[in-house]
């Protein structure tokens, strides 16, 4: 077990954040509370106890390997506690809406918020705002009051798309305040995703009135505006002034993403295109973008300052350059997380000229999480994060094992008599063409290597696999790569244009250029995206799948560092053990029967899997496809056939649909026996209501009304019947294997 020791010595701020975010997700899921806090307490006395007894009496080789492992395992437990200690802090408790009293003629469902970051604009037209949003309780008097005020953090819709407030302003608006906190399970949920930020609740606002403001100076706001005026000026009318064309427009707005980082005005076809090309990393602003951008950056400076004389000045210049552009980006998350990373990375090279860059990364990505523990939670974290990983593990190993497969070219022409001409010119051409393998092997292997750790974070979010994403990058890469520079030289001459008018012209040709390269690379994502074969959708993942993944490709880097054949062995018997599970769970996932009841948007979907898998009672199939798509994904069923009938039978019970107040009025000579009755449409609000049937579940589906569903769950309180209320319960779910 040498290895373990030495792999902890060697990269111990990687041991350091993985145990660390484990605490967290496992405090988030399961909740030990207090608990957290005697972990990192009894495993921090058990390292230092097991520490001390390996400098005292170190017997032999074998016990001291011994207690070092028991010494390290104490205090990285005591870090997997120390994760659930910083995320049960900030944890999101349930909200329960209370009105703040305003005044006695305005006593509920009016809040104070204070906005606590840049309103944003949608695509469907509203306003984003995180906000500080003020709750006091009604039931106690005004005096106590000053005392019981309290806050949760609250996403605000504002129905306009034109607010006249800013960050730091404090609002006071009239809306329902929703918890985030609900057990819906059908596909994508909002309200969880929210969650999982540290938003404890939502509320859609339709009218506000801005109280006193703080507002001052805000950096944040001064990089939102200045992002605004960047997008302003690219998409802005020809010189001509005529409007551009839908093509150019496209182009542009690719600009404005791979650059800015704002997608707002994109078209939906180009980045569903975007998406089925294994392409939607560009139109983010990352760690490639910014990537390309040191790289460039580095060069140029370079020429300017020697880095070897002048270490100090020429990281400094570096990280001013670096960081102006995370303000251009408006201080996007993706871009000031790689900025930390390489900021960390740069002081680390003055501070100890050689710096491990696992060590690096990983000690940004601890410093981020106790910062924020519901970053691990954000998918922009964790693509950075695995894609640098991937690179750093799997990019340069890659690149020597191509490197051997495919042979240089080297001349074979003498240097003597009347050839040397003909040499040297064929020595040009070896030397271009070696270069161009470099680049092209280099590519090739950074390509493939970013998505190993990546690709099950996409599996497990989207359930798709972009089978041609690498082959499509080797083109849009070197692309986008000329692009970016392209768009900040554009940048440049359009500020001066500003000052000068002289140089509107050079402006408007380098826009010109750069609207030439983004058409070519919507053109490359299109001809991609047209391949039928180009993404698998549909795919079951799981997150027991991603640590599986992830566990075995870090053995092969482990076998690789330390040639174990041991380590070798262990990932082929867990790879050999997991595909058969998988095999297993599938087939029984295949035979087992379901039945389903959820609401998507206010729509019923009644879903019942057997040898077919059927919607019953959907009024909107379209809605309904696009949110439980996912659901479908994980039990391994196709898209569902839809039948407009209200009565069927599931494992031998008799389903029935009321949906008409007409079966409720109407007088019957016996009543209709059925097993499960399912309400919608607001057709009854009590038990006597159905008098015309006999049946022994009741669900209440979700399309009701809230007033209805909180009058059968008083019904249900007193009566004590069998009732689920999908508003209060979450989805119905009767599984049958």
């Amino acid at each position: 077990m040498n290895f373990v020791v030495k792999s902890i010595r060697r990269l111990p701020y990687l041991f350091l954040v993985i145990f660390f975010a484990s605490g967290i997700a496992t405090e988030y899921k399961i909740q030990l509370g207090d608990i957290n806090m005697i972990g990192v307490a009894v495993f921090f006395v058990a390292s230092l106890v097991s520490f001390w007894v390996y400098i005292k009496k170190p017997i032999i080789t074998k016990t001291e390997s011994s207690l070092t492992i028991i010494s390290a395992s104490m205090l990285l437990m005591a870090v997997f506690f120390l994760g659930g200690v910083c995320e049960y802090s900030v944890h999101p408790k349930f909200v329960e809406t209370r009105g703040l009293r305003v005044s006695d003629k305005n006593p509920a469902d009016v809040y104070v918020a204070k906005i606590t970051s840049v309103p944003k604009l949608t695509k469907s037209g509203r306003i984003n705002a995180e906000a500080e949003v003020f709750l006091v309780d009604e039931n106690e008097n005004e005096d106590e009051n000053e005392n019981k005020k309290n806050n949760v953090l609250a996403m605000l819709t504002f129905d306009t798309c034109d607010v006249s407030f800013k960050k730091s302003d404090f609002v006071a608006f009239s809306a329902s305040l929703k918890s985030t906190e609900n057990d819906e399970t059908v596909g994508f949920n909002y309200d969880d995703y929210l969650r999982k930020k540290g938003f404890e609740a939502t509320a859609m606002v339709k009218r506000y009135e801005i109280l006193n403001s703080e507002r001052g100076y805000s950096l944040e706001t001064s990089a939102s505006e200045l992002n605004d005026d960047l997008k302003n000026a690219i998409a802005k009318v020809d010189v001509n002034g005529v409007d551009v064309s839908e093509e150019d427009r496209d182009a542009r707005n690719l600009i404005v993403a791979i650059t800015l980082g704002n997608k707002t005005e994109m078209d939906d076809d180009l980045k569903e295109a975007y998406s089925k090309a294994g392409a939607s990393h560009l139109l983010a602003v990352s760690g490639l973008h910014v990537g390309v951008i040191i790289l460039i950056v580095e060069f140029l400076v370079g020429m300017l300052i020697a880095p070897k004389r002048y270490p100090f000045t020429f990281a400094l210049t570096l990280l001013a350059i670096i960081w102006g552009y995370a303000f251009l980006t408006g201080l996007a998350a993706s871009v000031v997380r790689t900025s930390l990373m390489y900021t960390v990375y740069r002081v680390a090279l003055l501070l100890f000229r050689k710096a491990n860059p696992i060590n690096v990364v990983s000690f940004t990505a601890f410093v981020m999480l106790v910062y924020d523990p519901f970053w691990i939670f954000d998918l922009g974290f964790q693509l950075s994060f695995g894609a640098v990983y991937s690179i750093l593990l799997f990019g340069q190993p890659m690149i020597r094992k191509i490197e051997e497969w495919v042979p240089e070219i080297k001349s074979s022409f003498k240097k003597e008599g009347k050839r040397r001409p003909l040499k040297r010119l064929y020595g040009m051409f070896v030397i271009g063409v070696s270069k161009l393998r470099t680049y092209i092997i280099g590519s090739v292997s950074i390509s493939i290597a970013a998505q190993v750790l990546t690709t099950p974070i996409v599996l497990l979010t989207f359930h798709k696999l972009p089978i041609l994403s690498i082959i499509s990058s080797l083109v849009t890469i070197p692309l986008v790569s000329i692009l970016i520079p392209l768009s900040f030289v554009y940048y440049g001459f359009y500020g001066l244009s500003t000052l000068l008018p002289i140089f509107t012209p050079v402006s408007d040709f380098v826009l010109y250029l750069a609207t030439l390269l983004a058409k070519a690379v919507n053109a490359i994502v299109y001809y991609t995206a047209d391949f039928s074969f180009c993404t698998v959708d549909r795919l079951p993942f799981y997150f027991y799948d991603v640590v599986v993944w992830i566990s075995v490709f870090l053995l092969i880097v482990a076998y690789y560092n330390y040639r174990r054949l041991l380590l070798l062995r262990i990932s082929v018997v867990i790879s050999f053990f997991y595909f058969i599970i998988a095999l297993l769970d599938g087939v029984k996932e295949k035979e087992s029967r379901m039945l389903a009841v959820y609401n998507v948007n206010g729509v019923t979907a009644v879903n019942r899997m057997t040898e077919t898998n059927t919607l019953f009672g959907c009024t909107d199939y379209a809605k309904v496809d696009k949110k439980a798509d996912e659901f479908w994904t994980n039990q391994l069923r196709p898209s569902p056939s839809s039948e407009e009938r209200n009565f069927f039978e599931f494992e031998k019970q008799r389903v029935y649909i009321l949906s008409d107040k007409d079966e409720v009025k109407q007088t019957l000579k016996s009543p209709l026996d059925v097993d499960v009755l399912i309400l919608t449409d607001n057709v009854a609000t009590k038990r006597k209501d159905l008098r015309n049937f006999r049946y022994g579940k009741l669900i209440v589906d979700g399309s009701n009304k809230y007033y209805v569903a909180k009058k059968w769950n008083e019904e249900r309180q007193k009566s004590g019947a069998d009732c689920h209320i999908v508003r209060f319960d979450g989805s119905y779910i009767s599984k049958k294997d």
